[in-house]
């Protein structure tokens, strides 16, 4: 049986640990982008609309000099981009945001991670790797470059079950010991 990570190792490169991703955490971080859409898109809507009115009545005419009408340029802006704010929202709803890779691997050579059809989506070189931090509310994982100065991206892990185990599996292979401090 070949595995989805056979076509892209090399001869003598072999795979020392692999995870694919959570379906139940993909959902649940769908369902919290979706929530926080919705909870952004109400109150937005609604300040959008009462700075509107406020436009609309600092530019109505009247017997009167009105005051407001030096102020009617800026609540139409704010009123324009939290309606912008607002329909960001749905957009958010219709298509939240997609996990990029749906398979991780470290190999003897490379960390490497593969989207749902079996392309590579990312790598980093076992030379490059330098620290591993855990974090967020699942946690993630991001694997640092050593060197620092690099414009390269961090390796991201994210949607794992178990994101602590993979942190060890890295750091005991990949990661050197510090110095001794003295």
């Amino acid at each position: 049986m070949t595995s989805i990570w056979t076509p892209h190792l090399h001869p003598d490169e072999r795979i020392i640990w692999s995870a694919s991703i959570s379906a139940r955490l993909v959902r649940a971080d769908l369902a919290r982008q979706r929530l926080l859409a919705i909870l952004t898109f109400l109150p937005s809507t609604i300040v959008a609309a009462l700075l509107s009115v406020v436009f609309l009545g600092s530019i109505a005419p009247r017997d009167h000099i009105n005051p407001d009408a030096m102020l009617a340029p800026i609540y139409f802006a704010f009123a324009l981009a939290i309606a912008v704010l607002a329909v960001a929202q749905l957009f958010k709803l219709a298509r939240p945001r997609q996990p990029e890779a749906a398979h991780y691997a470290a190999t003897s050579r490379r960390l490497i991670a593969l989207d749902a059809a079996g392309a590579i989506t990312a790598e980093m070189p076992a030379d490059e790797i330098g620290d591993v931090m855990a974090g967020g509310s699942r946690p993630d994982l991001a694997v640092l470059r050593r060197d620092e100065d690099s414009q390269a991206p961090a390796f991201p892990i994210r949607f794992i079950d178990r994101p602590l185990e993979a942190k060890a599996i890295i750091e005991e292979n990949y990661v050197p010991p510090a110095p001794p401090e003295g």
